[in-house]
């Protein structure tokens, strides 16, 4: 009885541990498919049609998950999804590798699904094959078996079975060392890395017969170690060796791992660039391998199921999943092996590009426009340069044509300005004269001849002041700006032409403010415009019985100080009133037509304006409106 009862207990075990198995499976599935409608059960659903999955290894093993991922993207659909129903079973040989646990698994299956209808027996390994043809014959007699991750030699050696098809896969290691060779050429010794179960032994027996015909590379196979001393053997590891890892099952102190995370603990500390012949080993440490992919071998399983259920005539006995080089290019980077190197057609994944690969086209147009910026802000400051040269050089030229425009304005008061001159001189020498004769009587008139000294010392004044007012006008060039009285600038500047006025009998009336009008300019340039608006209006009255001029100052808007000149000439002519500045147009038949422009120049200059403010036949007024200092 009690024997009967540890029986049952282990029925029971088994029976969880499946049902776990398909949980796995079964959650990924979901995970992939959601949110798709609930999978139908039993007899409420007579079209649909259930496929068992039987597996070697374990639920958690990487090769697992990833041809369960395959699968999944098969029947991914939801017309396929509704219709199909998958088991999954984990046979988990390689900790549990005893023909005693192969029986009991086979038993458990037939007791699971004794009252199940099986349409299709897919297996997933090379040891879930004979379970999967035992357990044919006690739960589905008959129905298709597609044998997927298995190689060459298990298709053969199931070839006589009816109701088999075989998806082979290729582990491909000689492909692999022909890769690590293309990568690295100057290696001279390669190292097998093995475990110690019986089918890591057995991989390690493949090896050596594919890497039998090797010439120029030393193949060391190393197995019978611990964890721990794999570790240490591929840290002192020359970097220009070549490192396989095939499959670590089992260690030399019997202790049991998933392959891929014993493969990862050792290519973490391996010197020498690590290869292997998994896909799940991708991401792990490894430089990469050749081999086909668990994905992919559980997407052709899938197509293979799939043909067999919804067309069977002509489906091949036989499919081969492909074969792909696949790279972790970090691993590339880690040590330091040249990418272009690798063989045509492979797969990189993890490529992380530099910021000029994967902003190339970006830092290209940026360049670009930093460069045509460039070139833009270089050519406006040479064309701001250019400008303030020829700028300047007009500046050079207005200031020498107004000084031209002085000594000519000048060059016509000449007579005036003797005469200004001369009456002072004249003065001068009679009082001189008259101050000898003093002198020479007895007693001399002491007062007197004081008197007289005086004279001869204003007139003396006189004189210098007009020859000061003609070197300030016949200069180059201004003096610079400086505070300056309005007024004064108007009276120092008649006294040069007051003569000239009486010649030609003009009344000059002064109409100045009593106030002080200061001003912040270049005296020089103020009595060059006053000069010349002077001339210009006494210019326009030569034909005129009555000869009238006034000139005023005063306020204007804003604390403007204002300087007009008017007169009672014919005022602007018609050609002249659009724009009396405009250079070179004048109505006299001897100007230049530059007088009213560089006066113009000049009143800008110092942030005022100059404009006629009446020009109609009864004369015309010209002001000069100049900001306060």
């Amino acid at each position: 009885m009690i024997a009967n009862m540890l029986n049952e207990t282990k029925k029971e075990l088994q029976e969880r541990r499946s049902r776990f198995g398909r949980a796995v499976v079964l959650r990924i599935f979901f995970a992939i498919l959601a949110p798709c409608p609930a999978i139908a059960q039993g007899d409420d659903a007579p079209n649909q049609l259930r496929i068992l999955a039987i597996y070697s290894g374990s639920s958690t093993l990487a090769a697992n998950v990833a041809v369960e991922a395959g699968i999944a993207s098969v029947f991914s659909g939801a017309e396929r999804y509704s219709r199909y129903e998958i088991y999954g079973e984990y046979r988990d040989a390689q900790r549990f590798p005893s023909d005693l646990d192969a029986e009991r698994f086979v038993d458990a299956l037939a007791t699971k699904y004794r009252d199940q209808t099986i349409d299709v027996i897919m297996t997933i390994g090379p040891e879930a094959v004979p379970l999967a043809v035992t357990a044919r014959e006690r739960i589905a007699p008959g129905v298709p078996v597609v044998l997927g991750g298995i190689v060459d030699g298990t298709r053969d050696e199931y070839a006589a079975t009816e109701g088999l098809y075989a998806v082979v896969s290729r582990f491909d290691l000689r492909g692999t060392y022909e890769l690590a060779r293309q990568l690295q050429p100057e290696a001279e010794r390669a190292v097998i890395f093995t475990g110690s179960e019986v089918f890591d032994e057995s991989w390690k027996s493949f090896a050596e017969d594919a890497l039998s015909d090797v010439t120029g590379v030393q193949v060391d196979y190393v197995s019978g170690l611990s964890l721990q001393g794999f570790r240490d053997r591929a840290a002192a590891l020359n970097p220009t060796d070549i490192l396989i890892i095939l499959t670590i099952f089992e260690d030399a102190d019997g202790r049991r791992f998933v392959p891929a995370d014993a493969l990862a603990s050792i290519a973490e500390v391996s010197a020498a660039p690590t290869y292997g012949v998994y896909s799940s080993n991708i991401g792990r440490g490894v430089v990469g391998g050749s081999f086909s992919t668990f994905e992919d071998t559980g997407a052709v399983i899938a197509e293979q199921v799939l043909k067999i259920l919804e067309d069977p005539y002509g489906v091949a006995q036989s499919v081969s999943v492909p074969v792909s080089v696949v790279l972790d290019w970090r691993q590339l980077m880690r040590y330091g092996l040249d990418p272009e190197q690798r063989p045509e057609g492979s797969e990189l994944l993890f490529y992380d590009p530099g910021v000029w690969e994967r902003y190339r086209l970006q830092i290209l147009a940026a360049l670009a426009i930093i460069l045509l910026q460039s070139s833009t802000i270089a050519a406006l400051i040479i064309l701001e340069r250019r400008r303030r040269r020829s700028a300047e050089e007009l500046s050079r030229r207005r200031m020498e044509m107004a000084r031209l425009s002085r000594i000519a304005q000048l060059g016509e008061l000449s007579g005036a300005i003797a005469h200004e001159l001369n009456q002072p001189l004249t003065s001068i020498l009679a009082n001189a004269e008259a101050g000898s004769a003093m002198l020479a009587q007895e007693p001399p008139d002491l007062a007197e001849v004081g008197e007289v000294l005086r004279d001869i010392a204003e007139d003396d004044r006189r004189a210098a002041d007009v020859i000061v007012n003609l070197r300030r006008l016949m200069g180059s060039g201004g003096g610079g700006f400086e505070d300056a009285e309005l007024n004064e600038v108007v009276q120092s500047t008649l006294r040069l032409v007051s003569n000239e006025m009486l010649a030609r009998g003009i009344t000059v009336q002064l109409q100045l403010s009593r106030d002080a009008l200061m001003v912040k300019g270049d005296v020089q340039q103020l009595q060059q415009v006053l000069l010349n608006l002077v001339i210009n209006a006494a210019d326009a009255m030569a034909d005129q019985d009555t000869r009238n001029m006034t000139i005023a100052t005063g306020l204007g808007a804003s604390g403007r100080r204002v300087l007009s000149v008017s007169d009672n000439g014919p005022g602007l002519p018609d050609e002249l009133r659009d724009n009396p500045f405009k250079p070179f147009a004048t109505s006299k038949s001897q100007g230049m037509g530059l007088g009213l422009s560089i006066s113009q120049t000049i009143a800008e200059a110092h942030g005022g304006t100059l404009r006629f403010v009446d020009s109609t036949g009864e004369g015309a007024c010209v002001e000069l409106a100049l900001p306060a200092p």
